[in-house]
């Protein structure tokens, strides 16, 4: 028998490991925890025949944990440890789904005894919970799988549909894994009696499919069904859940069609403030991409410039609007994608960092991942204004060195064409960002700085080469068109060439 152990106090976890190891070899602890918390996540993976919990521990408590797994793990028995003041309050935690409760100090006879009869009923039992049979052929049909004649005929009977009747797929996806064992035993002996028949299929571990066929009028029975479903998420607090109806429709081979309509209706649901959103296929309406595209392009111009309010501003904006849209799921990941691609590229341009951070996930697998749009718009914001700060950073540490940098190229190449992409690409920054940089470090533009060393240069061979004349001037400092720099000179000097040097002379 497999038991995991639950409490706060490690000397109480330890104590009890090993009075029930020497019990018998039969038993076995899997897992001692010090938490609810840690227990519940640990029985995704790993699910013993007995817990046995402290009835009062930080967070949450024994008998929290002991209807939390009451409702997903219908097999497990839990045990209750509780003070003696506690005694009265533990024999009410039966109703909590409790196989038993022990007083504290436990004494080792009444825990052996108590292990043996749990043991006795596990074995009896084999498991409370019915395993789940998972259904091929209408799992496949669901799928739209190719089958044959025979398959669909089965199937057909499988789901209860015939020629006379019609039904709906309600599709049930959950935040985190449920057992079906659990959905059979709340909705197949209580569903409406509208419903002629309920099968329930398992699509993977978080997503259930149940085709509904209606003994009576549709409308009727799909609101009575809306309202059973209803109820029993309402009053199951362990999970969240989406639920997604299809149109009605008549025929088996509607059913991948049905199928299809369900997840329409979860991904309406994904906008959704509900803990438990229900929709039908036919609220099923999406927003397109351009909606948003002018958000898109505001938040891509302030990455550019690494501008981090500008682009938390537009991206919040973007964000808002697709929510108020609401999207489909792969116009939400291509969009996302575009972001931190741009994300990426700049990463790139700085080896140090073109491997790191949000800009390098899996985006499609990762907001697939998230159960609501309020999930996966924290998500984004904070990878995004992340990935856009470490950039911010490492450029603010080299700026100094970039800004020497670009100073020295302008004043031994003064006389070249050089211009803004061009000095941007010889130190691996934007333009736009480049530009910014340049003023933020040193009070003017790279343009009016690359003048300013001209005009000096200029100055300097008009005072001492009196042999050149002014248009050779020009030609030395980078200015091929004579009346170009005649203008330029005397709107910086306030002279022209010929009168500075006739005054210098």
């Amino acid at each position: 028998m497999k038991i995991m152990i639950v409490d706060d106090e490690e000397k109480i976890r330890l104590g009890l490991s090993k009075l029930i190891v020497k019990a018998s070899a039969d038993y076995e602890i899997i897992g001692v925890y010090a938490s609810g918390a840690e227990c519940l996540e640990a029985l995704r993976d790993n699910q013993p025949d007995v817990v046995v919990t402290d009835i009062k521990m930080p967070g949450m408590s024994g008998l929290e944990l002991a209807k939390t797994i009451h409702q997903l793990y219908l097999h497990i028995k839990c045990v209750i440890l509780s003070g003696f003041g506690e005694f009265e309050y533990a024999r009410t935690a039966i109703a909590a789904g409790v196989s038993a409760y022990l007083l504290k100090p436990v004494d080792k006879q009444e825990l052996y005894e108590l292990l043996a009869k749990l043991q006795r009923e596990n074995q009896n039992s084999q498991h409370a919970a019915v395993p789940v049979q998972e259904d091929h052929l209408l799992k496949n049909r669901l799928l739209g799988k190719t089958v044959t004649q025979a398959d669909t005929a089965s199937a057909q009977q499988l789901a209860g549909i015939t020629e006379l009747s019609s039904y709906c797929v309600v599709v049930i996806v959950t935040d985190t894994v449920v057992p079906r064992t659990a959905f059979r035993h709340w909705l197949q002996p209580n569903q409406p009696n509208r419903i002629a028949s309920l099968e329930l299929v398992e699509m993977d571990e978080r997503t259930l499919a149940m085709i509904a066929v209606f003994a009576a009028q549709e409308e009727v029975a799909l609101h009575a069904l809306e309202n059973h479903i209803n109820y029993i998420l309402a009053n199951e607090h362990a999970f969240q859940a989406s639920v997604g109806i299809s149109c009605t429709h008549s025929h088996v081979e509607e059913l991948a069609e049905g199928y299809r309509e369900s997840l329409d209706a979860i991904e309406i649901n994904f906008y959704s403030t509900e803990r438990c959103p229900l929709s039908r296929a036919a609220q099923s309406q999406f927003g397109t991409l351009h909606r948003v595209e002018s958000y898109r392009k505001r938040v891509l111009e302030s990455m550019e410039i690494l501008d981090i309010a500008g682009m938390e501003l537009h991206l919040r904006e973007m964000l808002r609007e697709i929510g108020a849209v609401k999207i489909r799921m792969n116009h939400l990941i291509e969009l996302v994608e575009t972001l931190f691609y741009a994300l990426h590229k700049e990463a790139g341009k700085r080896q140090e960092t073109a491997n790191q951070g949000a800009a390098q996930w899996d985006w499609g697998n990762t907001l697939k991942q998230c159960f609501t749009f309020g999930e996966a718009k924290s998500l984004i914001e904070t990878s995004l204004v992340e990935g856009l700060s470490l950039l911010l950073n490492e450029r603010n540490v080299q700026g100094a060195g970039t800004i020497y940098q670009i100073k020295k190229i302008i004043e031994l190449e003064y006389a070249d064409s050089l211009d803004l992409n061009s000095l941007a690409k010889r130190v691996f920054l934007t333009p736009s960002y480049l530009s910014k940089l340049f003023r933020q470090e040193t009070g003017t533009t790279i343009i009016e700085y690359m003048i300013s060393v001209r005009m000096n240069k200029a100055k300097e061979l008009l005072m001492n080469q009196m042999q050149l004349k002014t248009y050779q001037v020009g030609e030395l400092v980078g200015y091929r068109d004579p009346a170009y720099f005649n203008k330029q000179f005397k709107k910086v000097v306030g002279l022209t060439p010929k009168e500075f040097r006739d005054v210098v002379s």
